[in-house]
């Protein structure tokens, strides 16, 4: 009898195994950040715009729909002090402690909650932002600008991400006067994807 019930458990657990090694890990894909900008601008003075990028971000996506990228799960690390507005004094200002302060808080982090289809290649992205040691949710809108393949074979796609948020939701910049640095900060990040193998 207890033979028999040693072989039982022997081979349920031998079933797990075999069947979570065999279970199909999700699609991955991260970002060619060699043709990716991830793109900001805000308005100065009220008569023009500031335009810039971050440098360095990693971002991941893994989907489970197929093609689509309905109910992927989203995730980018931006690493705050590769800020570029193409003004070496304003970057080390942007830096500083008046506004990113990437020395306490050296990586902007979002997350996806729910990605949602709205058509045929666009989507809305819920997630949350952390910035500045606020964290906050924040909604884009991603457009898939469809699927190519690399020399080598590999699935590539491109996405654009787009939103608008309050940099003071964030305490970003809190003395500087919105008179001179619009609190309303439009991001617009172009992003190819590649699917890795």
């Amino acid at each position: 009898m207890k033979l028999i019930k040693f072989i039982t458990i022997a081979f349920f657990f031998l079933s797990t195994v075999g069947f979570s090694q065999n279970e199909p890990s999700l699609p991955t894909w991260t970002a060619d950040v060699s043709h990716s900008n991830l793109g900001f601008k805000v308005r100065h003075k009220a008569i023009s715009y500031t335009v810039g990028d971050f440098r360095d971000f990693d971002l991941t996506i893994q989907t489970s729909n197929g093609e689509s990228f309905e109910n992927a799960t989203i995730k980018m690390i931006i690493q705050t002090s590769s800020i570029n507005t193409a003004n070496e004094s304003r970057d080390k200002h942007l830096c500083g402690p008046d506004f990113f302060d990437a020395t306490t808080y050296p990586q902007i982090v979002y997350s996806s909650k729910k990605v949602s289809r709205k058509d045929d290649n666009t989507y809305e992205v819920l997630g949350e932002l952390s910035m500045h040691g606020v964290a906050k949710e924040l909604t884009l809108s991603m457009i898939h600008n469809g699927t190519a393949k690399t020399r080598r074979g590999n699935e590539l796609a491109g996405l654009y991400f787009s939103t608008t948020f309050n940099r003071l939701d964030f305490n970003v910049g809190e003395e500087m006067p919105t008179s001179v640095v619009a609190d309303e900060i439009e991001l617009n990040a172009e992003i190819e994807i590649i699917k890795q193998q």
